[in-house]
């Protein structure tokens, strides 16, 4: 796993804020986690989409960002901060290119963003990648990614680090790290293969297939761990934290025969809690199959906190008939020194943010 150590991540979540610091172990072999870090944001502090993202209260934000930051006191070269994925659209197209175009970054930059279909009047800051040659098409076409995030937001970001010193050397998209990841930890699932990212986050589950290492695929789902906590505090009469407590302890899924007879009398209730995501999820799996004419749906790896509902794993992959695992890289990283329990359980959650360190 090829990681930069010099650098410090720092992913924006709509319910936290997260960071991550990594040194090298001693002679350079395998890692050490400097610092494993999360701060909560205030509902509604963080949260909008693509066209409306917003920071509701910047002070009260730049005055979480700072105490966040203030925990990695070794000196870095700088940050890469991650952006919700609901805040950037990913615009996956082909384009004919000559190599004259191919060369010239700015004329390139202005054809793509011409190419998207933003909003009248909306200014977006652009990011693009040429992923690959067209198969099967003319010489000069290729397959193109190009990342857009409405500019006055990367403006705000940017003004509020520069006040607080901190030098960001890029902004990136929270998942698009997580499978370089996987594909270090696993590369027989990934070459010449197609795999699946489904990261459960707080109000968002974002799906992302992938094919010989570039994104084919990309849904926003609006529902998440937010959504199942709701729906459980209104079965039960619960406030938001209680409703959370209650959701981490209880059973949803079975993880042996015996406990698939013991849940079936639960299972009118984790339909009123998990029976939207289930729809959504199915519609886009199925709908992913059909747009590829796949038999079946590849490798699917799991992040984020929803990742870790005790067999919901297992219970994927029956029900879709492949092969569904959680992909926690705090395990699969060669560290120099063991982590404890409570950390290393956090990997799924913190796997956007490692991943914005990959190489």
């Amino acid at each position: 796993m090829n990681l930069y150590t010099e650098l410090v991540a720092i992913d924006i979540g709509t319910s936290s804020l997260k960071l991550v610091a990594i040194d090298p172990g001693p002679g350079r072999q395998g890692y050490r986690i400097k610092k494993l870090a999360a701060s909560e944001l205030p509902e509604g502090l963080v949260g909008g989409d693509f066209t409306n993202p917003y920071i509701s209260d910047v002070g009260a934000f730049k005055k979480i960002l700072l105490e966040l930051a203030r925990k990695v006191k070794s000196s870095r070269q700088g940050f890469v901060v991650g952006l919700p994925d609901r805040w950037v659209k990913l615009h996956l197209f082909n384009m004919k290119l000559s190599e004259a175009e191919k060369k010239s970054s700015e004329f390139l930059s202005w054809r793509i963003e011409k190419n998207l279909p933003i909003p009248e009047g909306m200014k977006v800051a652009v990011d693009y990648q040429i992923l690959e040659q067209d198969p099967g098409s003319e010489e000069e076409q290729y397959r193109i990614m190009a990342a857009a995030v409405k500019k006055d937001l990367i403006d705000i970001l940017s003004s509020l680090t520069t006040e607080l010193e901190l030098e960001v050397m890029a902004f990136d998209t929270s998942s698009l790290g997580v499978f370089n990841l996987f594909e270090e930890v696993f590369p027989d699932k990934c070459v010449d293969q197609t795999v699946i990212n489904l990261h459960i986050g707080h109000e968002t589950t974002v799906v992302k297939a992938y094919r010989k290492g570039a994104v084919i695929y990309e849904r926003v789902i609006e529902s998440a761990g937010e959504e199942f906590t709701r729906s459980l505090g209104e079965l039960d009469s619960l406030n938001a934290d209680c409703a959370q407590k209650a959701k981490e302890k209880e059973k949803f899924f079975p993880t042996n025969r015996a406990e698939v007879v013991e849940l079936l009398s639960k299972r009118s209730r984790i339909e009123k809690i998990f029976g939207n995501w289930f729809r959504e999820i199915n519609v886009t799996f199925r709908f992913f199959q059909e747009k590829h004419t796949l038999s079946r749906l590849p490798t699917i790896f799991m992040t984020g906190g929803g990742a870790q509902i005790e067999g919901l794993a297992a219970f994927l992959s029956e029900y879709f008939s492949t092969n569904c695992m959680v992909f926690n890289p705090l395990e699969e990283m060669p560290l120099a020194q063991k982590l404890k329990p409570e950390e290393s359980r956090l990997g799924p959650s913190f796997a956007p943010c490692i991943g914005l360190l990959a190489k």
